[in-house]
């Protein structure tokens, strides 16, 4: 996770540079984790974490690429922490070894084909300005977010989802402040949910045994961005059927992960689901507010 995270913020600039936002990406992981370890033990205090993950996420969104990535994998790290295994501090060496492995990758590869990347991110200041613009718009959405993060986990939680962050994820990752982009992405994120799903279920029926499964999860990674190229939901499937036969590999028994492949369909529909009602809500409650300041000259 913290390497394809890294990979997400590479955008050329010097060695100092790239490792700067590769670190933060670590910081962010290491500190979802640590926040949700460390409300993993309450339910409620849980709940409020996650939305404090939504309001992160809504207030980074508009900012670049590379802080919606941060905030993303901030509320991966948050949901993983609290619901499936807290975080020790062999996980942060963890992270951060990759951090630095990700980063000699990057750094090296340039270094030895003499063609180093220039620097596409634009200054920090105009990251800010840009996080900062359309405050009004910004703040309903991140009350939206503060609703809709714990929401999709309650419903996926009450309908006995086996994993439910998984709900929390596919809505994190659709969700944009415009709703003709978050539109598109929540067909794409369902559509290759449930292509990716279906691949992966028929080839560990098919070929199953760790050797087929490992030689399986290596195709799946080499089409990630070649299929996202071509179209967001062959990217999604992709990465989908990765996942998938992941889960299948570590699992004890043959098909024992099979229960997970219809949960991981199930859970992407009801976050896209809470998606589409977030999105109508913060419509709703920008006009409302937008009204109310119009109403009252001295604010």
């Amino acid at each position: 996770m913290t390497a394809i995270a890294a990979y997400g913020v590479d955008n050329g600039g010097s060695a100092g540079l790239r490792l700067a936002w590769m670190g933060a990406v670590g910081v962010a992981i290491i500190a979802g984790a640590g926040i949700g370890s460390l409300v993993a033990a309450s339910h409620g205090f849980t709940i409020v974490a996650f939305a404090f993950g939504g309001v992160v996420y809504a207030l980074s969104e508009s900012g670049h690429q590379a802080t919606l990535t941060l905030a993303r994998f901030f509320c991966f790290g948050l949901a993983i922490g609290a619901l499936y295994m807290r975080i020790v501090p062999l996980d942060i060496a963890v992270v951060f070894g990759f951090v630095l492995f990700t980063w000699a990758v990057s750094a090296g590869w340039d270094f030895f084909s003499r063609r180093w990347r220039p620097a596409e991110l634009p200054a920090l200041r105009a990251i800010f300005n840009a996080m900062r613009a359309r405050l009004l718009e910004r703040w309903t959405f991140a009350i939206v977010l503060a609703i809709a993060v714990p929401v999709s986990y309650l419903i996926s939680n009450a309908t006995g989802q086996q994993k439910p962050y998984w709900a929390m994820l596919a809505l994190v990752l659709v969700l944009r402040v415009d709703f003709h982009s978050s539109r598109k992405l929540m067909v794409e994120r369902f559509v290759g949910t449930m292509l990716g799903v279906t691949i992966a279920a028929l080839y560990a029926a098919l070929l199953p045994g760790q050797l087929p499964l490992t030689i399986g999860l290596v195709l799946a990674a080499l089409a990630r961005w070649p299929a996202q190229q071509r179209h967001g939901a062959l990217g999604v499937g992709a990465i989908t059927a990765f996942v998938m036969l992941m889960i299948e590999l570590v699992a004890s028994s043959q098909g024992q992960a099979i229960g997970l492949f219809a949960a991981r369909v199930v859970d992407t529909a009801i976050g896209c689901g809470v998606a589409l009602l977030a999105l109508l809500l913060e419509r709703a409650l920008y006009w409302a507010a937008r009204g109310w300041l119009r109403a009252t000259p001295g604010l």
